[in-house]
């Protein structure tokens, strides 16, 4: 097995790790999936696609609604990419949401869509996290993280629920999709 192939095992390891403690009341386990999604998917040469060339991700609803509506954007200062959903116990679990179309892209395009607003996509939000609270620990956060703090899903600042969705989706789509040989 290449070493690529066993960080990737590994990489997914971690994820599935992160989220489980994320959702077992360790918050800040989304620092450690955003550093994990920005090795998968985010860096220059990234893992997912250096070891499953052509691998291709769910287009989110809100892209495929801008695609088809551009005059949407006018005056559009926060988009939720995702669904928030509360249970009768007060938890709740933010998902994302996808294109209605079911349309596949290459995750290069698919981390260059909106998320947030127009200029905050899916690469600036895993990014921002992983290098301003995960990997690194800068004094100041950049406009992404301080627009995602506007925003509250229930107790938490938008960007740690949605970084936890997208890596679920992700961990979820890639053993789903066959993509892991065992």
């Amino acid at each position: 097995m290449s070493k690529s192939e066993t960080d990737f095992l590994a990489s997914l390891t971690v994820l599935e790790a992160a989220i489980t403690m994320y959702h077992c009341g360790v918050v800040d386990s989304y620092r450690l999936v955003a550093t994990e999604l920005r090795k998968l998917l985010c860096d220059r040469n990234a893992l997912l696609t250096r070891v499953r060339p052509g691998f291709q991700l769910h287009k989110l609803h809100w892209t495929e609604m801008l695609e088809t509506r551009p005059s949407l954007m006018n005056g559009l200062n926060y988009i939720m990419p995702g669904r928030l959903s509360v249970s009768q116990d007060g938890t709740s679990h933010f998902e994302l949401t996808f294109a209605q179309s079911g349309a596949l892209m290459d995750v290069e395009h698919w981390i260059e869509q909106p998320l947030f607003s127009a200029d905050i996509t899916v690469r600036e939000l895993i990014k921002s996290v992983a290098d301003k609270e995960g990997a690194h620990s800068d004094p100041d956060f950049n406009e992404t993280l301080v627009h995602a703090k506007l925003v509250k899903y229930m107790r938490d600042d938008s960007h740690k629920p949605t970084i936890i969705a997208i890596g679920e989706y992700v961990f979820r789509w890639v053993h789903g999709s066959g993509a892991i040989s065992t």
